[in-house]
């Protein structure tokens, strides 16, 4: 069979598997460049060759697991963000392209010439705060999380981009135990409601670990967490970005308010117009 053959083979028995067609195309294209060390265009140039002979067993392999709708970027481990290639696994929530705006806001509030303190609060594979070290060479980060398991995703992916020096990695819950002044507190923490269980997709239920995803009865637990872990530890003047929930701006801009040494400045859409990221200001 050539190569084209036994991909358009396996593109079927994602999209019978219930994988949408575009989506599934996509998937079997990564799985064999991965597999193969291969670019783009040579996989386009070698179609009608024979299939190559690197690229079983494991190619079945990542066929079996995606069948079972397990998410991609824990098949192949990797999964980017900000432009840089992170290690992902079920310890970790995969980075999505929304938290972005958290980074592009910090830094367009730091001085990126200066040394500014961020503290990354529930770091997970640590791609928002190792993303803003590697963009500003004289930030200095604090990540935390409560998982030693996420901790040891996030370390070598300090590694990977080489900041290991500036990005301190701290097991613990919110900023517990942690000692300030940062100039910004970060955080993509936990914001989904208990309620909404029943309403998340199963291969989010099923793989992403839950402590990342559920926020508490009113999906702000976490939130009101990072404000207070945030309050004492934050230079005057200092930010907090965060991300939030499907509609839970009203609410965001309600918790902010019962601060009054806070003041929220602005909240950031998505790509899809979706309010997503708060920004806070320490008065």
């Amino acid at each position: 069979m050539t190569l084209h053959e036994v991909l358009a083979s396996a593109r079927g028995r994602l999209v019978a598997a219930g994988i949408a067609a575009d989506e599934a195309a996509i998937d079997v294209d990564v799985y064999a460049r991965t597999i193969l060390g291969w670019d783009r265009a040579r996989l386009l140039t070698e179609q009608q060759a024979p299939v190559p002979p690197a690229l079983e067993p494991r190619f079945s392999g990542f066929m079996a697991r995606r069948e079972q709708k397990e998410p991609t970027a824990y098949i192949i481990g990797v999964r980017e963000f900000w432009g840089l290639d992170f290690e992902v696994s079920p310890a970790v929530l995969i980075p999505r392209p929304e938290s972005e705006f958290i980074v592009e806001e910090a830094l367009a509030r730091l001085d990126g010439g200066g040394s500014p303190r961020i503290a990354d609060v529930g770091t997970g594979s640590g791609c928002i705060g190792v993303a803003i070290a590697h963009t500003t060479p004289g930030a200095r980060v604090i990540a935390t999380d409560i998982s030693g398991d996420a901790l040891q995703v996030a370390r070598r992916n300090a590694a990977r981009h080489r900041v290991t020096d500036r990005v301190e990695f701290v097991e613990t819950s919110y900023l517990e135990g942690v000692t300030g002044p940062f100039d910004a507190v970060v955080s993509n923490p936990p914001y989904v409601k208990e309620c909404d269980r029943k309403h998340t997709q199963r291969a989010v239920m099923r793989y992403e670990p839950h402590v990342a995803l559920f926020g508490g009865d009113d999906g702000l637990s976490g939130l009101r967490a990072v404000l207070d872990g945030a309050l004492t530890r934050l230079t005057p003047g200092g930010w907090v970005i965060f991300e939030f929930g499907l509609g839970q701006d009203d609410e965001i801009a309600e918790l902010v308010g019962g601060y009054p040494e806070y003041r929220l400045t602005g909240i950031r859409n998505d790509l899809q117009g979706i309010p997503r990221t708060a920004l806070v200001q320490r008065t």
